[in-house]
Order: structure tokens, then C-alpha cells, then sequence
């Protein structure tokens, strides 16, 4: 059974601005033939009539002629792009019952909202701004059909994102997208939509707790296969399977001492990551020396690590797994399991981090180069120079299966996540699974 929106949501949906897009058909037509497929697209405007949409703002797209003819969205950017053109781009769009703009202003009864409705209903203008009161209840109406909560939801997890690693909502959330990712999500669809209430997990559209319902789930360019009721979601494309699970308060990170685990069985490759917050160490003194990215810091700024108990016992942990128990398998460039990814305090979470495997850690702190103050670990861009790796070029590495563990350890340590999968704590685990072709 479709889940019903809950009162605080419908509170804040009602909150929301409303602005109305017709498209023509053949308009829809070539949006949806381009990447996204319609879920996510872009449309210039006069500098006036972008005005009419709002920036976190819903937006109705009505489409004559097509079935369906109506769709909601949110209004995620306009900017201006020329000296007399803005650029809107419209994301999170999804079809909406009733299934057409005139439908649902049939629902508007009201006589105080009657001429504005006829108006709308009359209009011809391509972009627009609906009256407060008259989007106000045509969102109510959108939301009293079930079929509509899914979308919804979409709307307002992505609002509620974090925004930046200034807590584990961040983190976990930068580890469902990279989970995502390395599986073959492009950007626009390094999330998936389940509903929940307002955690780290639900944020990125993954539910916290373990009752998941299926039609609350969505990524664009898979489908739903399967789901049970352990906070697993199942999607499919061609040849790949993609299984995206969530275990609060279970042993998986007590067992391994990690936050997120990849099962690639395409190539029985298993690769873990442990989240760490840096702590900035003073002020930055700027070097006008260097023109790197902005992520990559071209200053003396210095992070640290807190080598306290909790990150002492986990690195005990991986210690104990960290063994290659079938050297002559599939060749690996690094067979260990174990990394690390280090993301700045406060940076936004479309910062990228940088990850270090365990043994170039251990390397690095039996060595001296990192001590900090009190058993700290100090990080600092320039000495590392460029001796780490980006999210995408570890995405890589793990969808190819150059990195992680093989043979009878990848068996080993799967049988471990199994059993701990009926048990948990905040662990998101991507498991890749080879197929058949897809029906």
C-alpha cells in the first residue's frame, strides 16, 4: 500500500511557492530523449518571466496532448546566462495524478479561489507564478492522492539534505552517493528515494529504520527488482544489479570497524571505507603560489585527525581482517579491503575528501609524517602532494575491481556481512551483483 504524507510534511509542502510550466508535446518530446529522460532539464527565460519561478519552489508542468499531462518538480537553480536570458533547471520531475492541469483545478472549489483558478486554467503564458492560495491547495490536492507521495518525498528529502560534514548526517550521506555512483549512477541519479523520517539516511533518500515500501523507491535509469524488510533496495539496469543497504544499530561497523562496504561480485572484489572528520588546526596562511582547485587547499591550513580509543579499536579491527587469504587470485593492484576518507569540518558535502587505504596509513603514522598534537593525526594537503586518492578515481578503481579483497577472503568476509546484516549500525553496504540481461 502507497504511504500517506505525514502533517509536518504537508505543513512544509504548503509553505512552498508554486510556478506552472506548459511545454508543448513535441517540447516534451525532445526533453525527454535527452540524458535524464525528463527527470532533470533546463529551459532559458527572459530575466522576467524566470522571475516567476523560485529557487527550492515547486513547480507543475502541464503538457497537452500527452498522457501523462501533468508533472511536478522543483526548481533547484535560475541564474542568469546572457544580458537578457536566465537559465532555470528543473529537477526531481515526476508524473502527478490526477494526470492533467485541468483535473486537478477541478478539484479547486472554493469561491475565493475560483477566478485565479479560471485564470490559470486560461492562461497561455509559458512560465508563470501561481497565486499563493491557489498553489497552496493544488499541492493539498496532489498530496491527498498516495500515488503523489513518492514524489513528494523526493522533494522534501532533497531539501533536507545536508549541506555540510558538520555531523554523520553528512557523511553517510556522501557514502550513499558514492555507493551509488560506483555503480554506475551518473550524478543525477547518485540517490535513491525511500521514505523516512528526517535522519541522515532519509536525507539521501534511503531509509533509516528497516520498513521500506516499494513505491516510494526511485533512480533514474534502473528499476525496482526486489526489497525486504532488512533496509535493502534492489535495482536493476541491463546486465547489473545494484543493492543498497542500510543497518542502523547493527554489528556490521562493530565487527569491521568501517561505515561503508562494497561487494563488487562481478569481479569478487570487496573494498570497506571509514569516515573521518578533519578538525582544522589554526587559521590558513595563503600561498598566491599555486592556482590549484579550491578543494585542494594552496595554503599551510592543517587538519587533524584524533587518534582516540574508538579510531585506535578500528584500526585494531581492520588490522585483524586485512589479510590476503588467496594471493594467487585475480590480480589486484591493492588487495587489501580497507580505506579511509578524510572530509573537512564544515566543507560542503560537494566537496570531494580524499581517501587513503590502510596501508598507506599505517605507512604514513609508523613514519612520523603525520603526528599531530596530543596523538593526533595531521593532515595537510601540501606535504601529502597530491599523494591520495579523489572520489572519482577510487569510484573507479573499485567498479573495475583493481582494489579490494579476492578469493577466500572476499567468501570470508561476505559470510561475515550476511550474518551481520541481521544486526546493524549505521553501515550503507553497495552490493554489485552480475545478471542475465535485464527483461
Amino acid at each position: 500500500m502507497t504511504p500517506t504524507m505525514k502533517a509536518d510534511d504537508l505543513k512544509n509542502l504548503s509553505r512552498m511557492p508554486v510556478s506552472l510550466l506548459r511545454v508543448t508535446a513535441d517540447e516534451w518530446s525532445a526533453i525527454a530523449e535527452t540524458r535524464r529522460q525528463g527527470a532533470r532539464f533546463s529551459l532559458h527565460f527572459p530575466h522576467g518571466m524566470a522571475r516567476a519561478g523560485q529557487r527550492n519552489g515547486l513547480v507543475l508542468i502541464s503538457t497537452a496532448n500527452l498522457d501523462p499531462a501533468l508533472r511536478l518538480g522543483l526548481i533547484t537553480s535560475i541564474a542568469a546566462t546572457s544580458t537578457l536570458d536566465s537559465r532555470v533547471v528543473f529537477d526531481l520531475v515526476s508524473p502527478a495524478a490526477p494526470g492533467s492541469l485541468a483535473r486537478l483545478l477541478q478539484s479547486v472549489t472554493a469561491p475565493g479561489l475560483r477566478a485565479p483558478r479560471d485564470r490559470l486554467a486560461s492562461g497561455a503564458t509559458q512560465f508563470e507564478r501561481v497565486s499563493p492560495k491557489l498553489g497552496t491547495a493544488l499541492i493539498a490536492a496532489i498530496a491527498e492522492d498516495p500515488q503523489n507521495t513518492p514524489p513528494l518525498t523526493r522533494i522534501l528529502a532533497h531539501l533536507r539534505r545536508p549541506s555540510r560534514y558538520n555531523n554523520a548526517r553528512g557523511l553517510q550521506q556522501d557514502a550513499v552517493a558514492l555507493a551509488i555512483k560506483a555503480f554506475g549512477g551518473n550524478d543525477g541519479a547518485s540517490s535513491i528515494a525511500l521514505t523516512g523520517d528526517d535522519t541522515a539516511i532519509a536525507t539521501v533518500r534511503v531509509l533509516e529504520d528497516a520498513a521500506i515500501e516499494h513505491d516510494a523507491r526511485w533512480m533514474p535509469g534502473w528499476r525496482l527488482a526486489d526489497s525486504d524488510l532488512t533496509g535493502r533496495a534492489t535495482f536493476a539496469r541491463r546486465d547489473e544489479r545494484l543493492d543498497v543497504f542500510t543497518a542502523n544499530k547493527r554489528p556490521l561497523e562493530e565487527l569491521f570497524g568501517v561505515d561503508l562496504i562494497y561487494l563488487n561480485n562481478a569481479r569478487g572484489a570487496l573494498v570497506m571505507v571509514q569516515y573521518k572528520m578533519l578538525e582544522s588546526e589554526g587559521p590558513a596562511r595563503r600561498s598566491m603560489a599555486s592556482k590549484l582547485s579550491e578543494d585542494d587547499e594552496a595554503d599551510e591550513q592543517r587538519w587533524i585527525v584524533r587518534i582516540n580509543d574508538q579510531f585506535t579499536d578500528e584500526l585494531s579491527r581492520m588490522r585483524r581482517f586485512d589479510r590476503d587469504l588467496a594471493p594467487n587470485g585475480p590480480y589486484r593492484l591493492n588487495s587489501g579491503a580497507f580505506f579511509f576518507k578524510l572530509v573537512r569540518r564544515n566543507a560542503a558535502t560537494t566537496s570531494a575528501g580524499i581517501l587513503l587505504s590502510l596501508g598507506h596509513l599505517d605507512h604514513l603514522m609508523g613514519g612520523g609524517e603525520l603526528s599531530g598534537p596530543a596523538g593526533g593525526l595531521r593532515i595537510c594537503y601540501q606535504s601529502l602532494d597530491g599523494h591520495y586518492l579523489r572520489s572519482d578515481g577510487f569510484v573507479e578503481l573499485v567498479r573495475s575491481g583493481y582494489i579490494g579483497t579476492r578469493g577466500a577472503t572476499t567468501d570470508h568476509m561476505q559470510a561475515l556481512i550476511e550474518a551481520s546484516l541481521r544486526g546493524g549500525k549505521a553501515v550503507v553496504a553497495a552490493i554489485r551483483t552480475a545478471l542475465g540481461p535485464v527483461a
